[in-house]
């Protein structure tokens, strides 16, 4: 035999069988379906348990994240990293999702401007049609308070004194919404780039009728945008926006509220997600380890 089909002969020996390639499963994870009455839609949880759930007794807190098809993910090997390192306590993951969204751009776009944005507006967001479903931000609050959180609080050992709300943009936009409308629904906000300038800025009137209602949010809250996303032509300069709002709010002195804010330089809109979430979930747990 010949030196070289010899050589063929021992590589071939030496590859292992090519098994089927199987897809990666982040442990510790669960899908379950839920369609809302309130909204009339169909959502999927994406929910991610504390490695020592199975052997403890212990109640965790809830983190409740929007846009789940890049939140989920990113937020769980954050919160892994932290927990094992001792910097964050065990939590539960419960991320958001719409079925089809995470492959259709327009699923996504349609079903985020119905429950997120608070109030009906005919332009602005992703254009005309998509605002023709805007406005349903009333119930699906009320499909999170009534529907997810009992069938969380039921399934999982959550701790419902502990919850915390994560949305980016128009998930910002939300979340601050709950916190000037409903404030007792989470301890923790963390809210990335919201989006202010929507219709007419209705975010920072509504906190002004909150300021005059009696609402005092017991919260702990953690702000951030990118120092890129003013947007002064497109009418949504988002930084000077929400510079305004922590402003007002702090001008409340409410002594139950803390407030933090911080703007990410050299950040886009686009960009600011993953670091902004990792310092926010630090900054609302903070002593809490």
């Amino acid at each position: 035999m010949s030196k070289a089909i010899l050589a063929v002969v021992i590589i071939l020996s030496l590859t292992p069988f090519a098994a089927a390639a199987k897809p990666y499963a982040v442990p510790s994870t669960e899908v379950i379906a839920l369609r809302s009455k309130h909204t009339g839609a169909a959502y999927q949880l994406f929910v991610a348990l504390p490695s020592d759930y199975r052997t403890s007794k212990q109640t965790y807190p809830v983190v409740y994240m929007l846009d789940a098809d890049y939140s989920f993910a990113l937020v769980r090997n954050v919160v892994q990293h932290f927990v094992e390192r001792e910097d964050l306590p065990p939590m539960i993951l419960v991320a958001i999702a719409y079925p089809g969204a995470a492959n259709d751009r327009a699923t996504y776009r349609m079903n985020r401007t119905r429950d997120y944005t608070p109030a009906y507006a005919p332009d602005g967001g992703y254009g005309a049609e998509y605002q023709k479903v805007s406005g349903g931000g009333p119930k699906f609050r009320a499909f999170i308070a009534t529907e997810l959180m009992p069938l969380i609080e039921r399934r999982y050992r959550a701790d419902a004194d502990d919850r915390t709300i994560i949305g980016h943009s128009y998930g910002g936009l939300f979340g601050t919404y709950v916190l000037f409308t409903q404030p007792d629904l989470f301890k923790r906000y963390i809210l990335i780039s919201p989006s202010l300038w929507y219709s007419n800025r209705i975010a920072l009137t509504m906190e002004e009728s909150a300021a005059r209602s009696g609402i005092k949010p017991d919260a702990r809250v953690f702000f951030a945008v990118g120092s890129f996303e003013n947007q002064p032509a497109a009418n949504r300069p988002m930084v000077d926006d929400l510079t305004e709002l922590v402003t007002k709010m702090k001008s409340r002195s409410n002594p139950r509220l803390t407030v933090r804010y911080r703007i990410y330089d050299g950040e886009t809109h686009n960009s600011v997600f993953p670091g902004a979430v990792t310092r926010g979930l630090l900054t609302v747990f903070e002593g809490e380890r």
